[in-house]
């Protein structure tokens, strides 16, 4: 078996309110210099416009595959791409889809009310070497509803739990369930996942304590709502909220502190 880590990164969309912590150009450069020397295997984007998907291409292309569009109807807008390295794995699939009635065909759900929000997911293999077999995986990555409706954000883990058991059907491979849920884990619409019976998903990240802090405002009562769930067997020593700030002028990597975890296959 082979070890890869894996990671769930809200980056934070570029807006000028957020003054020295905005985006371009003053975040993207510690997330390319963090991201080049620490080099995770897989990492989910949320909250990824098209500029900064493109800069991840090109920035990072050389040693990552970015896939995943955006979420309006011309595939333009935020995304939650899924980044993963040239070197560990081949792509067998992708697929961007709708959290609403109406998964493959865009939509704004509930109609005219927010925009609408999507899952990617890939399947990845690692090199097969020969005479050896390799275990296929599949990571779905998204990033629900930010509304007071706890049943939005539960409708849409349903669409993502559903669309995992059709999956799982096909072909049962171990899956990862990661992004940014909008949800604490005593939230009504988290029950959605901690009740569907067809899928055992454990919450690695259980015991990792707040993940959503607004570069660490002392005013924000700070929550956890990022998460990666998964079936496959994981290195539970190896669960971290990535921390770190840039000594040199204090820089975060965004407002949500990513998380990295060891998987086994």
């Amino acid at each position: 078996m082979a070890k890869y880590s894996i990671m769930t990164f809200n980056a934070r969309y570029h807006t000028g309110g957020d003054g020295q912590y905005k985006l371009h150009p003053c975040r993207y450069e510690y997330i390319d210099e963090y991201l080049r020397e620490n080099a995770p295997d897989v990492i989910g984007f949320q909250e990824i416009e098209g500029k900064t998907q493109r800069m991840l291409e090109e920035t990072l292309g050389d040693k990552y595959l970015v896939v995943g569009l955006g979420r309006l109807k011309n595939f333009t807008d935020e995304s939650n791409c899924i980044a993963f390295r040239r070197d560990k794995f081949k792509l067998l699939s992708c697929d961007t889809f709708w959290l609403s009635p109406t998964p493959g065909v865009h939509d704004t759900y509930p109609a005219d009310v927010y925009p609408g929000r999507v899952c990617t997911t890939v399947t990845l293999i690692p090199p097969v070497e020969k005479g050896k077999d390799a275990t296929p995986f599949r990571v779905y990555n998204t990033h629900l509803f930010h509304t007071p409706d706890e049943r939005l954000r539960a409708y849409g883990l349903y669409v993502v739990l559903e669309r995992m058991r059709r999956d799982k059907e096909s072909a049962d491979y171990p899956v990862l369930l990661m992004g940014d849920f909008n949800s604490t884990p005593d939230s009504k619409a988290m029950e959605a996942i901690y009740t569907y019976k067809p899928l055992k998903l454990t919450d690695a990240t259980a015991d990792v304590g707040y993940t959503y802090h607004e570069y660490e405002n002392p005013e924000l009562v700070k929550t956890k709502i990022d998460y990666i769930f998964t079936d496959a067997k994981y290195d539970p020593q190896s669960v971290e909220k990535i921390t770190c700030r840039r000594e040199s002028d204090g820089m975060f990597l965004s407002d949500h502190y990513p998380i990295k975890l060891d998987i086994e296959l």
